[in-house]
């Protein structure tokens, strides 16, 4: 099980040009960058709809989508001219077939992953271990950026990790400076973190602040 830890900033925005601009603050110190994509129905917030005009932005960037919508599998399909695109994480509540939107993302040849809200059992995804590469725990209500962290999903982290043979863990939201040595504690490897990096002063430095604090 590999064990460095790493930090994936997150872009939720509903305009194209505020997402370029987002990207371009952090795209030389982040390898790797979450688009949070939403459909206003799975969840209340709506991203960007016009998604090839990130084709357009030659980003030295690779990127991480979180399909916070109600249909990935479709979503799956809209997605798989967009370039750079390394990894695709969807919604166990999500209507779609799991099996079918694994199937959908390895035949894209992105790693897939599987993301689970703060109540959701760990039960749900025990199923798919062997067929994807990440799951990823919801920390805050998903949809919207700045969400206070839920502490009790920690345990249901602690079970996962203490797993010999599984996915790579991966958190997503409500993550500070003042609380992320607690989320390193459950044996997180994978810290997504939104506003705390991408809405601050100096998202670079913040970003390598975030680095230093996992290593």
């Amino acid at each position: 099980m590999p064990t460095k830890k790493i930090i994936i900033p997150s872009i939720l925005e509903n305009d194209f040009s505020q997402f370029a601009t987002r990207l371009k603050t952090i795209e030389t110190v982040a390898p790797l960058v979450e688009i949070d994509v939403m459909d206003g129905i799975f969840v209340s917030n709506k991203s960007f709809d016009d998604i090839k005009k990130i084709n357009s932005l030659k980003s030295p960037v690779s990127f991480e989508l979180h399909l916070m919508v109600d249909d990935p599998l479709s979503e799956i399909t809209r997605w798989k001219n967009v370039k750079n695109i390394t990894r695709v994480i969807f919604h166990i509540e999500s209507k779609s077939d799991p099996i079918a939107c694994i199937n959908a993302i390895r035949a894209n040849c992105w790693q897939a992953g599987i993301a689970l809200k703060t109540n959701t059992p760990l039960s749900q995804v025990e199923p798919y271990y062997d067929l994807i590469n990440v799951v990823m725990f919801m920390l805050v209500t998903i949809g919207q950026q700045s969400g206070q962290l839920v502490p009790e999903v920690g345990e249901k982290i602690k079970k996962f990790t203490a797993l010999k043979k599984r996915p790579l863990c991966a958190t997503d939201g409500g993550i500070t400076k003042e609380n992320i040595a607690l989320v390193k504690s459950w044996g997180v490897e994978i810290f997504g973190i939104g506003s705390k990096i991408i809405k601050s002063d100096n998202p670079a430095q913040t970003f390598q602040e975030f680095t230093k604090l996992i290593s």
